[in-house]
Formats: C-alpha cells, structure tokens, sequence
C-alpha cells in the first residue's frame, strides 16, 4: 500500500474574497427591485468592496437598452421596469468595507447611507458632493478624521459617529445647521470646537465616552435640545446650562467635577445623572425652577448632607445617593411625595439603622416617617403644628415646593385654612393618602391647578363629579385602595390625563367613564372584582402602554386584546382563566400579546 499515491484536494479550505464575487452580490433581481424602489440593501453581505455597478445603478446597460427597444410596444405601463426611481437609500453596514469609491458622487439623489459596521479608515472628499443627504450613519468603524469636503453636507439631519477613532473636529462641522441628532460618541475627542454653538437645531447630543475637558461655551445656543449626554469624560468644569430651556435629559456621569452643575433655568429637565464624579455639595440653587426632575443620580461623589431644599423636586421619583459620605437621613426626605426608590447604601448613616436601610426605600420612608409623628417635629421654616398635634404644611414650604401633602394624619375633614393657602400658592401636588376620608370635601375644588391628586389608602365610597369638572390640568389620579365601585361619567373630561390607579377597590368592571380618557397611558386596576374585558372598549384608549388587570374574577381572556400593540407592560396574573397558562403569562407582553394574536379565530 505504500506504493500507491495518495489523490490530494487542491480546493482551499478558506477561499479569499474577491472583487468578482463582491460584484455577483449585486444581482439583476436585486438591481431591478432599487430601480424600483430606490432603496438598495446589501448590508451583511460580507463584502470587502462595493459593487461596481452601485454607482451607476440607474444606467441602462448595452442589453438593456436593445431590450428596452424591442419590448417599448409589448410591454403594459404597469409593468416597465425601466420607468426607475433614482437610488435614494443605500445600506452598506455589516460588512467588511475598507474604502468608499470616489464614485459615490454620481448618486446625486441619495438621501440616506447607511456604512455603519465596517472598517472603513477613510472617506472619498466627494462624500460632499451628496447635497441631498440627509442621514448618514458612520458609525463602528476605524475613521480617524473627516475630509473638509465632508463639512458641505448642509443637508444632513441624522450623523451618527460612535465609536471610531476620531481625535479632532474642524470647527467648520457648525455649517452642518440642518443636524437634528448628532452621536460622537466613542471615540478620542479632546475637545470640541466652538462651532458647535451653531447646531441651534439639535435635539439629541451625545459625546460621551471621549476625553473631553470642558465644553464650548456656545453649546448654550442648542435652544431646543432635549438630551445632552457628556458621560465618561474628563469634565472639571461646566459652563451655566441654563439657556437649554428645552433640556429633558443630562448625563454628565463619569467624570471629574467638583461642583454641582448650574441647571437653574432649565426647567423641562426630568433626568439629570451625576453620579461618579467629585462633588462634595447638593447646591439646590444651581436647580432653581426644576420643578420636573424625576431621576437625580448622585452615587459615588462625597456628598456629605441632604439639603432641606431637596423637597422643591416635588416630581422626583428617584434619588440616588449611594456611596457618599452622609451621615443622617433628614426627616424632611420623608414628606417628599413622588419618591419610589431612595438609594443609600455605602453610607455610615447613624440615625436610621442598616437593617432598615438594607430593606429598600418602603422601609426607610416608613421608618423616617414613624418618626416625624412620634417626635412631634417642629420646624418653623417647614412644618407647622396645631393644637391637635396635626402636622401641615407651612403656606410658605407650598408656595416653593408646589406640593399639599396631609398624608398619614388620619384626618375625617381638610382644614379650611390650609386650602386656602394651598390655593394661593398653585399648589399642583396633592397628597391626601392615608387618611379616614369618606368622601373628597367639595372645598378642595379651590385648588384649581391639580396635577397630581393622591387619596389612596382612605375610605371613600364615592367620587364626586366635579373631579373632573374642576381639575382640567389633572395628569395623575390615585384611587387605589378604599371601598369605590364606580367613577363619575366627568373623569372623560380628563384630557390631560395620563394615569390612573383603581387598584383594591371593589369594581366588578372597568368604569365606562374610563373609556373616554383618550390621553389615558397607564390604567391599574389590579385586586378588585372585575369579571371580564372590553376589547372593543379598550382599542380606543390607543395610547395605553400600561394595562394591569391582575387578581381579578377574569374568566375569559379575549385573543383580541392581542391587538392592543401598544401596550408595553399586561399584566393578568392571578385571574381564574384557563388560558393563558402561567408560563405563558411569565413570558414579555410583547410575547403575550403575539400569543393572544394567533388565537384570533380566522
């Protein structure tokens, strides 16, 4: 056997690509169905060059043309193929692209390009040739700086740059004046130049994870940008961000300030994220007329107090401040009335003990609360007591902080007084929770700017009309947990309204009245008596994300409230159904819904 020759494969195990096989990607069908449409995709296709015949897509061949010309009288106006659109859309990304043809100019009429994920380290300077582009997405690739050229598409909306390797900006990236969203992210900026003042139609901004110092100072003049991320940079210092009128979200984490930033002024902010950085100080006037801060994260600083002021953010609803160096708890944190997570650990808190802390924000609420009661506080800047021993609010803490909290005071009537003053100051937060009410006191209608209305944990029977006569402004009703079993036909006057809770009550359905609330985008009516579901009721309510139905007499779950797309969170746990079963309802509503979907009977 050791005569005889072995026969050997010559066939590579590992063929590398190469220029033909990247043009075969761009078949007929696929140049046919562009032409047609004038959307081109070729994303994950695992091409090294760009087909040559994308630039030139729209261009009748030598065949075509005798084609064309033999079947001009044959062929029916619906079925002409060569009747084209002009390629608009091109998507090159996911492949493994190392340079762009200087030919990407004659696509005159491209309005988006799509290049991300690939390992381009350049562009052609005719990329600025494309006068009508709109979107451009760059990102994950290896480009290290942008042509001058590049800076003449005037017409760009979208420019997405995360993570390259990218160590400077010209200045002249201000003439891009059409940009709406811009994304820097990830990549080796030390600064960025003062011509960014001129993006003043920029809604979204993110340069986080770079090594930038300080901003320009005109980053001011972006007078309607809603979200500025700065994260995981080198910032020491800020400039007063208080002409961002239109500013909802700031993530200035991971970096190395000292100083609380000035926001004053910026008064849609909702998020604003601090953690990680070096400051040693709450300063609240720096939030001055942040009245809707929702989420403040200050975790990891050296923060070594909680302001008094901190009650202004009467909407906060999370506040982080794990990891610092406090000491006590105030009492006053117990009053604020939006507060859901309070965070606090990695402190060496004395006033409250560490297995409370460990037990989560209900607990130190709860505890701090207890305390306010027993001791019988007494501060006259804030609290004021009566004779009753009955804690409320001071007029003056209500005219800065918006808020008539009366909660846990185990009241049967409101103090007319203390209406009156909470008129004066347009108090918009009302929190009546855990009280003895059996009805809602007409007198409390002189409060005419409600956002925010709490009676949770009382014993009323009934909701009056006027509710929804009188509270026009009305965002967010709580009703959970008294002895209701229906709601008034005015709560469909409720345009603004957004929220609202009925949950451990005793409806045997959902009110009709519900159904006319079209702003209507979170509805809990968990634990009580309800028996079945209106789809059809449902469907009008189209902006409802949140549906919570749980631990109710539910017998029959109907395959049409699959339709309910928008629905981000369904909750129906704890009814008497048979289907669903529990591993299903276990799953995302989003597979719910496409199970409840393919029940629909056909």
């Amino acid at each position: 056997m050791s005569g005889v020759k072995k026969r050997i494969n010559h066939l590579a195990v590992y063929k590398q690509r190469t220029k033909h096989d990247d043009n075969a990607e761009l078949s007929e069908v696929i140049i046919i169905s562009a032409r047609k449409t004038g959307n081109l995709n070729l994303s994950s296709r695992g091409l090294y060059t760009v087909p040559n015949r994308v630039w030139s897509i729209n261009e009748l061949t030598q065949e075509e043309l005798k084609e064309l010309h033999f079947e001009l009288d044959y062929v029916h106006k619906d079925e002409r193929w060569w009747e084209q659109e002009p390629l608009k859309i091109l998507d090159l990304s996911h492949n493994s692209l190392t340079k762009i043809d200087s030919k990407i100019e004659c696509l005159t009429e491209l309005t988006t390009l799509l290049l991300h994920d690939n390992i381009l380290e350049d562009l052609p300077p005719e990329i600025g040739n494309l006068s009508k582009l709109k979107v451009l997405n760059l990102s994950n690739n290896k480009l290290e700086n942008l042509p001058h050229q590049f800076y003449k598409l005037n017409e760009l909306h979208e420019l997405w740059l995360k993570n390259n390797t990218l160590r400077e900006l010209d200045p002249a990236i201000g003439d891009l004046i059409m940009l709406s969203h811009l994304d820097l992210s990830c990549n080796c900026l030390s600064e960025l130049p003062l011509g960014m003042g001129y993006l003043v139609r920029l809604i979204s901004l993110d340069v986080s994870h770079n090594m930038l110092k300080e901003l320009p100072s005109d980053l001011t003049s972006m007078r309607v940008l809603q979200k500025l991320d700065v994260s995981y940079n080198r910032l020491e210092v800020l400039p007063p961000l208080g002409e961002l009128r239109k500013i909802e979200t700031v993530m200035l984490q991971t970096n190395k300030l000292t100083t609380f930033p000035d926001l004053s002024g910026c008064t849609l902010l909702k998020v604003l994220h601090l953690a990680d950085n070096d400051i040693t100080e709450i300063d609240m006037s720096c939030l001055e007329g942040i009245g809707q801060l929702k989420i403040l994260t200050l975790g990891n600083n050296k923060i070594d107090a909680i302001p008094e002021e901190i009650i202004k953010l009467v909407n906060l609803e999370i506040l982080d401040l794990s990891y610092n160096s406090l000491t006590m708890i105030p009492s006053y944190v117990g009053i604020m009335p939006n507060l859901k997570q309070f965070i606090i650990e990695g402190n060496d808190v004395q006033n409250v003990r560490a297995d409370i802390i460990r037990c989560g924000t209900f607990r130190i609420l709860k505890h701090i609360r207890q305390s306010i009661n027993s001791t019988n506080l007494r501060t006259n800047e804030y609290l004021i007591t009566d004779a009753d021993t009955n804690i409320y609010p001071d007029k003056y803490t209500m005219q800065s902080t918006k808020l008539l909290s009366l909660s846990g005071q185990n009241l049967v009537e409101l103090p007319q007084e203390v209406l009156e003053d909470a008129c004066k100051a347009d108090v918009g937060t009302v929190d009546l929770s855990r009280n003895k009410l059996s009805t809602v006191p007409e007198q409390l209608s002189i409060i005419a700017k409600v956002g925010d209305l709490k009676l949770t944990s009382n014993q009323l029977t009934h909701i009056p009309e006027w509710i929804g006569e009188k509270y026009e402004y009305l965002q967010a009703l709580d009703l959970s947990k008294n002895f209701l079993q229906s709601l008034p036909s005015s709560i469909g006057l409720l345009k603004y309204l957004r929220e609202i809770n009925i949950s451990f009550n005793r409806y045997k359905e959902i009110p009709e009245s519900i159904y006319d609330v079209e702003s209507l985008e979170i509805f809990i009516a968990n634990d009580n008596l309800i028996s079945e579901i209106d789809v059809l009721s449902l469907q009008k309510l189209r902006k409802l994300a949140i549906l919570n139905l749980a631990n109710n007499n539910i017998g029959h779950v109907p395959p049409e409230l699959g339709n309910l797309k928008n629905l981000r969170m369904l909750f129906l746990s704890g009814n008497c159904f048979k289907q669903p079963r529990q591993a299903i309802l276990a799953k995302s509503t989003e597979e719910v819904l496409a199970y409840l979907r393919d029940r629909i009977p056909q």
